[in-house]
C-alpha cells in the first residue's frame, strides 16, 4: 500500500476490531471485487475473526435506491475469487506488456529522432490510449466551441392586498 493509504487501511483495522461481520459495499464489477479483496485482507489483519468465523459477506448492487439496497441486504454472497484474480492477472499483464513495449519504443524511437536521447521515456499504458482520447475529445470541444447568446429572465409578482 502507498504510504497516503496508511491512514484509511489503520482506520478500516481499528473498525474491524469491534465488528461481528463484515459487508463490502463496493462497485459491483470486478474492479470492485478487487477493491473489496483488497479491503477485506486489511480488515482481516484487524479481526482475523471474521475469517474463521466466516463472517465477510459481499452486497451487490446497481443503484443506492432503498429497494435496491433492502435487497442487497437480502441476498448477500462472497467476494467472487475468480473476478479478483481476473483483475489482478490483467493488471499484472498491462504493467508487463506496458514495460516491455515502452522500453521497445523509446529505444526504437531514440535510433530515429536526433536529440530523443536526452528527452527520456516514451510511456505505453493499455490505459493510455483510452485517456488520451478523453483528453484530446474535450479539447477538440472547447476549440470548436461557438458561444451562444443567452439570457436570464427575472420576474417580480406583486399581490394586491386579497391576494389577486
Amino acid at each position: 500500500y502507498r504510504e497516503d493509504m496508511e491512514p484509511l487501511e489503520r482506520m478500516l483495522r481499528d473498525l474491524a476490531r469491534s465488528a461481528s461481520a463484515l459487508i463490502l459495499w463496493l462497485d459491483c464489477d470486478r474492479e470492485g471485487e478487487a477493491i473489496s479483496d483488497e479491503v477485506r485482507f486489511v480488515c482481516l489483519k484487524g479481526n482475523p475473526r471474521l475469517g474463521t468465523q466466516n463472517r465477510v459477506f459481499r452486497a451487490k448492487f446497481s443503484t443506492v435506491l432503498p429497494g435496491e439496497i433492502q435487497r442487497a441486504l437480502r441476498t448477500l454472497g462472497r467476494v467472487n475469487e475468480n473476478f479478483v484474480q481476473a483483475v489482478q492477472a490483467r493488471s499484472e499483464h498491462d504493467l508487463r506488456v506496458g514495460a516491455a513495449f515502452t522500453r521497445f519504443q523509446t529505444l526504437r524511437l531514440q535510433k530515429k529522432f536526433d536529440g530523443f536521447c536526452d528527452r527520456g521515456v516514451i510511456s505505453y499504458g493499455p490505459c493510455q490510449f483510452p485517456t488520451l482520447g478523453f483528453v484530446v475529445e474535450r479539447w477538440a470541444r472547447i476549440e470548436t466551441f461557438i458561444p451562444e447568446d443567452f439570457w436570464f429572465l427575472e420576474m417580480t409578482i406583486q399581490l394586491n392586498e386579497d391576494g389577486s
